[in-house]
């Protein structure tokens, strides 16, 4: 592991792609195999990498699937079949406040030793138990873990909860308790996994580098070595996927999809994003502690116009806090109009009859668009009273605990990717003590979340998911936004398909050759 520091400018890429040209004119060979994908290594430019090595120091869905090479979950959810399906787990039981697990046998992690159910407890205790774990409020439900022998692990939950898949084991990854035995305080040094690839080399904002695990239990994947390069800049790594010096990258503007499509090396792979994108409001600050403030900004966003102008119409607007491919959807609501009229009515009601001053923070290169969107929205509340500044900040500061994960930020604009149940995104934001992201607390609210999550009838518990998507719209600690489509660059002979949570799974890949 090494903490050097690795950015890639727009002109270094442009240079190394000049450099491969001239090369190609020499040696046409050269220029060919530039310009393909190879079996041999594949290497991907991410808009964001993992800052670290401790495996649960992370909530996003571009780490969870770096991580996912190396280590995996007890269980992982099949968009083909719209199911949960086993990893390390075979099978899998809900019995009231319990969840049995049989693992797989003749699972091996990397370092040769097998895969016990002591490795899955140890894990699920670092989850719950490290200060540095960002999955921590995850396991908050979780009493005990009984291992009553080498290849059964039983969950035992404070209260029932038929939602311990979807938030509890779906991308939270089992590490080696030998390893950590070994290595103590320095464990994540050696990041040690069952996953089809191994641990090379790390640089924070540079390469992650990994190799294929031929000893893997299940099947071999096709590429022999990954590389992840940080690379922020949109044009950055536009420029590297069309100069050959990378295979795929995420995050392909819209507005870029036609261009790079007629490109004779690299084409352009779509898929509807699961991400919810919105701005949270953080209730332990002036103004957003007041209702009628929170229900003003929801009145002066314009999201249709976002969607339109900004995304070039490559999105479907969100009517309330989670989409229609979400489980609990509620098709009854619809979103706050644009009203900048209401807004400053409500202001003034509130105790703003000169408007309001507020801070607007967000993490420049994170989404798409994301400086464009803000100054739109900045501009567009400004009609209806607000006075906003905007705030950019590093990711690692944004969402650390100086920023969103510490309850430190106001007002902010977030993706909130892989939802499939309506529970996961509300109750993480809005549920009492559920997170400091907004420090929303409603007793109505709370009553909802308790029930369905206790409740196994599905038709019953669609209807309470319904409700709490009811009472966080009149409440307004957010303000829906909308998913968009997640558009990644390949090279032309990669054969893949996206996954709509946005881990790139290079296991998935081939190369044709």
């Amino acid at each position: 592991m090494s903490d050097g520091r690795k950015r890639i400018s727009r002109r270094d890429v442009l240079k190394g792609g000049a450099a491969l040209g001239a090369a190609a004119l020499i040696n046409p060979s050269l220029g060919q195999f530039a310009y393909a994908a190879s079996k041999d290594r594949v290497i991907v430019y991410n808009a964001s990498n993992m800052d670290n090595l401790h495996p649960y120091d992370h909530s996003s869905g571009a780490i969870y699937g770096q991580w996912q090479h190396m280590m995996e979950p007890l269980v992982e959810f099949d968009y083909a079949q719209a199911k949960f399906v086993g990893r390390l787990a075979e099978s899998w039981e809900f019995r009231g406040k319990e969840w049995q697990f049989k693992l797989r046998k003749g699972v091996k992690f990397h370092d040769g030793s097998p895969l016990t159910s002591a490795d899955v407890a140890f894990s699920i205790d670092r989850m719950k138990t490290d200060k540095r774990s960002l999955q921590r409020r995850s396991f908050r439900n979780v009493a005990e873990v009984q291992t009553p022998d080498d290849h059964t692990v039983v969950v035992i939950t404070k209260k029932p909860s038929v939602t311990f898949l979807s938030r509890g084991v779906r991308n939270r990854f089992i590490m080696s308790k030998t390893v950590a035995d070994k290595y103590g305080k320095d464990v994540d040094k050696h990041p040690t996994g069952t996953g089809p690839y191994k641990f090379v080399s790390f640089k924070r904002d540079g390469d992650l580098v990994l190799t294929r695990n031929d000893d893997y239990w299940g099947e071999k994947p096709a590429i022999k070595e990954l590389v992840w390069r940080k690379v922020v800049e949109v044009n950055s790594r536009m420029a590297g996927l069309q100069a050959g010096q990378c295979d795929v990258m995420d995050r392909v503007p819209v507005h870029e999809v036609e261009r790079i499509n007629r490109h004779s090396r690299v084409s352009v792979r779509s898929v509807p994003g699961l991400r919810i994108y919105f701005f949270a409001l953080n209730v332990n600050f002036k103004p957003w502690d007041n209702k009628l403030v929170r229900q003003a900004a929801n009145y002066c966003v314009d999201a249709d116009s976002i969607v339109k102008n900004i995304f070039g119409g490559n999105g479907e607007v969100l009517q309330g806090p989670v989409g229609p491919r979400v489980y609990g959807y509620n098709p009854n609501l619809k979103r706050y109009p644009y009203d900048p009229r209401k807004a400053k009515e409500l202001l003034a009601k509130a105790g703003y009859p000169d408007g309001v001053d507020v801070k607007l923070h967000y993490s420049p290169g994170k989404y798409a668009n994301d400086t464009e969107l803000v100054q739109v929205v900045a501009s567009q509340m400004s009609k209806g009273g607000f006075r906003v500044e905007i705030v950019p900040q590093e990711w690692v500061v944004f969402w650390g605990r100086d920023g969103v994960n510490g309850g430190k930020s106001p007002f902010y604009y977030i993706g909130r990717g892989s939802v499939l149940d309506t529970d996961t995104p509300l109750y993480q934001y809005f549920r009492t003590g559920g997170s400091k992201r907004t420090n929303f607390s409603n007793a109505e609210f709370d009553a909802l979340v308790d029930a369905e999550q206790a409740e196994p009838d599905d038709a019953k518990r669609l209807k309470i998911l319904q409700k709490m998507n009811a009472v966080i719209m009149e409440e307004a600690p957010m303000i829906p936004l909308y998913q968009l489509f997640d558009h990644y660059g390949a090279a032309r002979n990669v054969v893949w398909t996206p996954r709509p949570d946005e881990k790139i799974l290079l296991e998935e890949m081939d190369v044709k050759v």
